[in-house]
């Protein structure tokens, strides 16, 4: 259980700083909380948070223009002692009507779905006619909820799954680019795969070198042969 939800939405999620965590949760939040302030201007109306968790970005997204924020996800799960969505799914058909919300936020789910299509086809359900869907996905990371850990999306296989979906438009990002797929790889081989007493010899100057990495991360929009990134997001209107 979580002693104090909002501390650690604010120190895991938002406040983020890497004496406060493992490097590579730190690089990689902070790559998420960037798309999601991209995110933050556009939002409007109805949102609805799929497969929400404790809903870690709903104060930071709400606005004046967002009338209802709507968390749904499985039950039960570890987080649900602490913060309870307003519905809970069967992980097939998500329990709202058709055309009822502006906007649909998943945020590192894709990968944890097996049936793409499947899903993709309900999120466009239940927009509203010009609604938007936006993502992450992973692409340097870990296997994680396993054995939930299905995919790790190209570009490509994304806009074959929208197209297919019959989505009107879309855009595709990178979180970070070759320096922040360098950083986050070695973040994890620090923190997953070192012994103590080498992580301790190594640290400061990993530490070092991993922030000039970030520093440096040029985020190319344009994908091609030879492009390296560490996770993807993006914007999907029906």
């Amino acid at each position: 259980m979580i002693n104090n939800v909002e501390k650690y939405i604010n120190d895991w999620f938002i406040n983020i700083k890497p004496e406060k965590m493992l490097f590579s949760f730190y690089i990689i939040r902070k790559s998420l909380l960037e798309a999601v302030t991209e995110l933050k201007p556009k939002l409007h109306g109805s949102v609805l948070d799929l497969a929400c968790g404790v809903m870690p970005y709903k104060e930071f997204l709400k606005s004046s223009l967002v009338e209802e924020y709507i968390g749904i996800d499985l039950e039960p799960t570890e987080y649900h002692y602490d913060v309870k969505p307003d519905y809970y799914w069967d992980g097939k058909n998500i329990p709202l009507g058709d055309a009822s919300v502006n906007f649909v936020i998943a945020t590192e789910f894709l990968e944890h779905y097996f049936d793409t299509n499947h899903i993709l086809k309900e999120i466009k359900r239940v927009l509203k006619p010009g609604g938007v869907f936006f993502f992450t996905v992973p692409s340097i990371w870990p296997l994680h909820e396993v054995p939930y850990d299905y995919h790790r999306f190209t570009p490509y296989a994304l806009d074959e799954h929208f197209k297919k979906s019959e989505f009107s438009s879309w855009e595709v990002k990178p979180l970070g680019g070759f320096h922040y797929n360098l950083a986050l790889s070695l973040a994890l081989w620090n923190d997953y795969s070192l012994s103590g007493k080498y992580k301790k010899i190594i640290k400061p100057f990993l530490n070092v070198f991993l922030k000039y990495l970030i520093k440096k991360d040029n985020k190319a929009l344009v994908f091609k042969n030879g492009q390296m990134y560490s996770g993807l997001y993006g914007f999907v209107v029906k």
